[in-house]
């Protein structure tokens, strides 16, 4: 009897349906990981294979994916990319004033910097190679994003930004209606998108070397913790390399639902929904909201079955909610009472369904004020009113965002 002795990897490259005669070859190869001249499909076997439904999103998402280049003292500073998400004529000239989001990572000097270096110079890649000059319009280090500004000859076609909502019900009572996590995700031109565990995304980014490629990571959005500082990061095992950061992630109809950065084993991703707060903040108020609460959270459908248990039989009506895992010594939320394991069902008069909501409704608030919550507690079975004031960020408390040195790995499969 023979014995196929080759590993599983390898196996399930040779019964993929979408496998078709692109040069690769078998290793084991040691290669350069964690370097900006990584692209997205060449050493990550996850990615090269696309499916046709992958490879639509992809598509139709492409015209407003874009490289970015930083350059400081004339010498290249960081590779990554970007989503135009507003394109208007400029008045009384032949021109078109385009807006690109992407991550203030591009301007740092090191991980621990958070200055704009004087003398920086943006150049930026379109879709179809066009390079033009790039100007930082703004620039947020705590929240890891900027916004930069081009201007070219033709108009360009903006991202469609959908919202996500993220609120799951526990209630079993959902299970008698029909209601399953695989009927959550919205047809196209509805105004939210509603984003499930499981469910189907792609993270895209673009070459920043000739012929300047789309790249594109299929994934599955995932309820595990990102060890990232900032909280309100979600996360998808779409796996992208360095020059991704900033770049969208998409549903499977092309709409941006995040904002991607990078790590090890996934890709951190902001939800559209806190970007889009952010930039209508900057817009209206010329500054950037950065509310500091002091507590980890999210949806209630991610507590242990045993925490839901609990709430189910002691608030029998409460069915969507925001779970506190985890409140900081010291914070306004420790001040305000509140305990790990609560659950935010009220925020300033409103119901509080999911975190994404939650965070809706405290971005809207001024800083300096207190707000009134309503909380459940199932150790005692209480429903509590809290206030909670909301405080500043300082800079010393900014979020950090690391990025994983170059090292040398194995892989098995390359793509040539």
């Amino acid at each position: 009897m023979e014995f196929d002795t080759r590993d599983p990897e390898e196996k399930m490259a040779s019964f993929s349906p979408w496998k078709r005669g692109r040069p690769e070859s078998w290793g084991p190869y040691q290669i350069v990981r964690h370097s900006f001249w990584e692209e997205f499909d060449t050493r990550t076997f996850a990615n090269m294979d696309l499916d046709i439904d992958t490879k639509r999103a992809a598509t139709k998402a492409s015209p407003f994916v874009v490289s970015l280049v930083s350059l400081s003292g004339g010498k290249p500073l960081f590779m990554g990319s970007g989503t135009i998400v507003d394109c208007e004529e400029a008045n009384g000239a032949q021109l078109s004033t385009s807006t690109i989001l992407t991550s203030a990572s591009l301007f740092r000097t090191s991980a621990e910097s958070d200055a704009l270096p004087n003398d920086i110079k943006v150049d930026v890649y379109l879709s179809d190679g066009t390079l033009l000059d790039g100007q930082v319009y703004a620039c947020d280090f705590h929240y890891n994003l900027a916004l930069v500004k081009i201007e070219s000859g033709a108009l360009l076609q903006p991202a469609n930004l959908r919202n996500l909502d993220d609120s799951i019900s526990i209630h079993p009572c959902e299970i008698q209606s029909g209601t399953s996590s695989e009927s959550f995700q919205l047809h196209p031109n509805s105004d939210l998108f509603h984003l499930c565990p499981g469910d189907k995304v792609v993270a895209l980014g673009r070459y920043f070397e000739e012929p300047h490629e789309i790249m594109v990571a299929p994934g599955k959005f995932s309820l595990d913790l990102c060890e990232f500082d900032c909280k309100e990061l979600f996360r998808a095992n779409c796996k992208i390399s360095k020059c991704g950061i900033g770049g969208p992630l998409i549903n499977m109809y092309g709409d941006v639902i995040g904002v991607n950065f990078y790590d090890r084993l996934c890709t951190p991703f902001l939800p559209i929904n806190i970007a889009l707060k952010w930039l209508e903040h900057f817009k209206k108020y010329g500054r950037f909201c950065r509310h500091w609460l002091g507590m980890q959270m999210t949806n209630l459908c991610a507590a242990r079955l045993g925490l839901l248990e609990k709430i189910i039989q002691k608030f029998p009506n409460v069915s969507k909610g925001v779970l506190v895992e985890k409140v900081i010594a010291g914070s306004p939320a420790e001040r305000a009472g509140i305990l790990d394991g609560d659950v935010i069902v009220r925020c300033a008069r409103n119901k509080v369904r999911s975190f994404l909501e939650f965070c809706d409704i405290i971005w809207d608030k001024t800083a300096g004020k207190s707000e009134k919550l309503v909380v459940i507690r199932a150790t005692s079975g209480g429903r509590l009113k809290l206030k909670v004031k909301l405080e500043e960020t300082r800079p010393d408390k900014f979020y950090k965002w690391p990025l994983p040195e170059k090292c040398m790995v194995a892989v098995k499969r390359v793509r040539m």
